[in-house]
């Protein structure tokens, strides 16, 4: 008995299928031709297939208790797709993604961050910068900062109020007009 993949024996399944369609389309063309005996044809590809056995066409999963960076790549998307259908703790898969919390934070971290004391009048506070927004004189937002002139440009463009256009016609040249005015 030969070995055949799930998808070789659903594409036969699919051509059986196609056959039989095609038997109710047939029309003849010649006088006198024959039908071909589509279900036979049919029954005939059916009957191969159910007579193969079937082989898996992927590895078997090895599952184990694993965080996600440690299981195969298909496995990991299979067990993560899993947990993102909504039957499950959202905390279920945040904790196969990253490990769980005790584990997180029994890890010494790199660098802690400083708890506020508010004795300490100088050590404990930040260095920041404070925009304030005037409505009065400002008239929008800023769009970014050029640390390079310590200044804030504005997030709208404003073109200059009064231009000259430059014309390159002669002076005293008057344009033609069929306007007559009557006075």
């Amino acid at each position: 008995m030969s070995m055949m993949t799930e998808a070789q024996k659903r594409d036969a399944y699919h051509e059986a299928q196609q056959i039989l369609r095609l038997d109710a389309k047939w029309q003849q063309l010649m006088p006198g031709e024959r039908k071909p005996n589509f279900k036979r044809v049919a029954r005939e590809i059916i009957r191969r297939a159910l007579g193969h056995t079937v082989q898996r066409n992927q590895a078997p999963l090895q599952m184990h208790g694993g965080l996600m960076h440690e299981h195969q790549p298909r496995e990991a998307a299979l067990i993560e797709r899993t947990l993102k259908n909504g039957m499950h703790d959202p905390s279920i898969l945040h904790s196969f993604q990253l490990g769980s919390k005790l584990q997180r934070h029994d890890e010494p971290r790199e660098q802690q961050p400083k708890r506020y004391d508010p004795t300490d009048e100088h050590g404990s506070l930040p260095d920041f910068e404070v925009f304030s927004y005037d409505n009065s004189t400002t008239i929008d937002y800023p769009s970014h900062y050029e640390p390079g002139t310590d200044t804030y440009h504005s997030s709208v463009i404003h073109p200059p109020e009064h231009a000259e256009v430059p014309m390159p016609v002669p002076q005293g040249t008057r344009l033609e007009s069929k306007y007559e005015a009557v006075h």
